[in-house]
């Protein structure tokens, strides 16, 4: 099979399987193939700055998520949702395109939650992972729920139209100290236009299926003895290092908890380097 386009001058290139269709842009030369996922709202020109770090030991492929950048999907999918067997066929299918046996996963935020969906469903694809403030590591039942009852759908879908009620009740919880200043300008920031409503809606109801059960991904780091590394922003009030400490408890020998002196925003050069040590590590760890 041809190897893949390259895209030096950063214009994404695109990739089909099934029915998904998605950008990416491809940043280093390294001989080790990495796929990398944004944060909701950004694209993978956001892992521009781990080229510097990671770009002689890896060619790192970081894509632009449904929704989001060059890959546009169709409002639909937010009733017929992705599936995580459709994420691994996907994603197996790149790592033939690319001629790859093995992947390194490199994940923050909301793509946290698509390299957790990978490590349930493709392990043995998997050579090693690290999630930076990840989604997807609190079960969310009422988000569940929400998503999955027509009745939910419609009550996001007004959400859009009319954001008053949801606004009101974030200005009363910061206003009585329930909410704290941080958490309040994020969830209104993400929210104080339709396009981002809009994106939110998109996002949150077509992803609803990709709910990991965490003992299973823990049962396949031993099984296929992959290494994850979990990195949080010490004042990140969003996702809290807590979730992943939390997790680490169960699987200390596959799992390490790292924190940083910085919030939510962690796709830096300082993050960066970070990374690129514990990927150099990873054959002393083992």
């Amino acid at each position: 099979m041809s190897p893949p386009n390259r895209n030096d001058d950063l214009c994404p290139v695109q990739f089909s399987q099934g029915q998904l269709n998605l950008s990416y842009r491809t940043f280093g030369t390294g001989a080790l193939p990495l796929i990398a996922f944004h944060g909701f709202g950004r694209t993978g020109q956001d892992f521009s700055v781990f080229e510097q770090a990671l770009g002689d030991g890896f060619t790192i492929h970081a894509f632009d998520l449904p929704f989001h950048g060059e890959s546009p999907a169709s409002s639909e999918r937010a009733e017929r949702p992705f599936t995580p067997v459709e994420l691994r066929d996907y994603y197996t299918a790149f790592a033939e395109h690319i001629g790859a046996q093995k992947l390194t996963l490199l994940g923050y935020s909301l793509g946290g939650r698509v390299a957790l969906s990978l490590l349930e469903t493709m392990p043995e694809r998997i050579s090693r992972a690290v999630l930076i403030a990840p989604d997807g590591l609190k079960p969310r039942p009422w988000y569940r729920a929400l998503a999955s009852s027509p009745w939910g759908r419609a009550r996001y879908r007004s959400f859009i139209a009319r954001p008053q009620r949801v606004h009101g009740i974030a200005h009363a919880l910061k206003s009585t100290g329930l909410l704290r200043d941080k958490m309040h300008r994020f969830i209104i920031g993400q929210t104080d236009t339709r396009p981002k409503r809009e994106l939110l809606h998109d996002v949150w109801l077509s992803y609803r299926q990709l709910e990991v059960d965490l003992f299973d991904v823990i049962a396949n780091l031993h099984e296929h003895g992959i290494r994850l590394d979990l990195i949080f922003g010490e004042f990140d009030s969003v996702i809290k290092s807590r979730l992943g400490h939390k997790l680490a408890a169960f699987a200390p020998e596959v799992i390490t908890v790292h924190e940083v002196p910085l919030g939510h925003q962690l796709l830096t050069s300082e993050v960066a380097a970070l990374v690129r040590d514990l990927l150099a590590t990873d054959a002393t760890r083992r």
